[in-house]
């Protein structure tokens, strides 16, 4: 069976926008509509430009466009098939802006989720600042390259005379892109380490953690690949336009993933282990969160923790300051925390900068009158 650039683009898509839909839906769940945040509009954006990225694909494929040409080709155009050229070569030019918009808001839906996990914590709230700052800078570099290297910019969708290859194939870009794009998931990839090598849980639930927050690496891969690939074979676009397609759908899985993680039993990924010591802080006193919810709906959460003492609580929606000087990333979505606690020495470990975990336990009693 002969292959099919749109068979491919359309499946890839249906599959990538599930699992965004699936994110939102577990955002809403967890978190509720009115405490969707920026890294859900970062997502809502990306979903925005994966569906203006596929049309192009679509619509490239219905038009035509001047890649591929050449000096001599270009002059043997019809008339007649000019004005359809054109409209594609602008939907090429602009399918490069919506490809790097998309990239660039997925990247922003980690940076939002890592952003409330280090809250609180000085180190991690400076990572996450300079990559922001970074991440930004990648993508107007990216956007330039792609802008500057052809001008005026309606050279990029002139047919005759030829405009040259800086104009149509754009092999600047698949470099300067690939370069750039590689380098901030690399440096998004990173930013959770610091957290997960002081996390007190078993060396397997580590593992899985590490792999998720890890697997930007496939992302990285994929962005290799479509560089080489698209270099290797710059005049033929439906190449370059599958292995675009193929980056953009592992970058939303990966992306996804963390999002999605709520939906889940959350204790086999933050599970404590089952001793005696599971629940003590490094002060040496036991520490369990318990949430009380009463008719009402209301609900408090309570802590024999020392208050004078610094704590930090790490979930898996985002944090939260409470009173008392804790600061806890939970909205009902796990059922362990895991605590930071500075300041003292523990009984577990002499490093300060641990993190623990601890148990939470839910309880709930109904009205006699809704007993049978």
């Amino acid at each position: 069976m002969a292959y099919s650039l749109l068979g491919e683009t359309f499946g890839e898509y249906a599959v990538a926008m599930s699992f965004l839909l699936l994110r939102f839906y577990a955002r809403v769940k967890v978190a509720g509509i009115r405490n969707l945040g920026l890294g859900d509009l970062f997502a809502g954006m990306a979903m925005i430009f994966y569906s203006l990225t596929t049309a192009g694909i679509y619509l490239l494929e219905k038009y035509g466009n001047n890649i591929g040409l050449n000096d001599q080709t270009a002059m043997e155009v019809p008339e007649s098939k000019i004005p359809s050229l054109i409209l594609g070569s602008k939907l090429a030019f602009m399918n490069w802006i919506w490809y790097l918009c998309f990239i660039w808001c997925l990247k922003g839906v980690l940076l939002s989720l890592y952003a409330k996990m280090g809250s609180g914590v000085w180190q991690q709230e400076r990572l996450v600042k300079g990559m922001s700052a970074f991440t930004v800078c990648t993508w107007l570099a990216c956007v330039l390259t792609h802008v500057c290297i052809c001008l005026p910019p309606s050279h990029s969708w002139q047919i005759k005379p030829y405009p040259g290859d800086n104009c149509t194939v754009r092999p600047p870009n698949y470099v300067v892109i690939a370069t750039l794009n590689a380098l901030t998931d690399f440096g998004v990839m990173l930013i959770p380490m610091p957290l997960l090598f002081k996390v007190k849980v078993p060396v397997r639930h580590k593992l899985i953690l590490g792999a998720m927050f890890g697997s930007g690496i496939f992302v990285m891969i994929a962005t290799i690949l479509r560089a080489y690939y698209s270099l290797r074979s710059i005049s033929d676009l439906p190449i370059a336009l599958g292995w675009a397609n193929r980056e953009e759908f592992v970058a939303t899985i990966v992306v996804c993933l963390p999002g999605i993680k709520p939906l889940f039993n959350n204790t086999t990924w933050f599970q404590s282990t089952r001793n005696g010591s599971r629940n003590r802080t490094p002060g040496g006193s036991q520490a369990y969160a318990k949430k009380f919810s009463g008719s009402g709906g209301d609900s408090s959460t309570a802590s024999n923790k020392d208050e004078s003492d610094k704590h930090f609580e790490l979930g898996s929606v985002g944090w939260r300051r409470h009173p008392k000087g804790t600061q806890r990333l939970s909205s009902g979505a796990s059922d362990e925390q895991i605590i930071i606690q500075h300041g003292h020495e523990s009984k577990m470990s002499d490093d300060p900068g641990d993190i623990f975990v601890t148990q939470e336990y839910t309880v709930s009693s109904e009205d006699a009158h809704n007993r049978v």
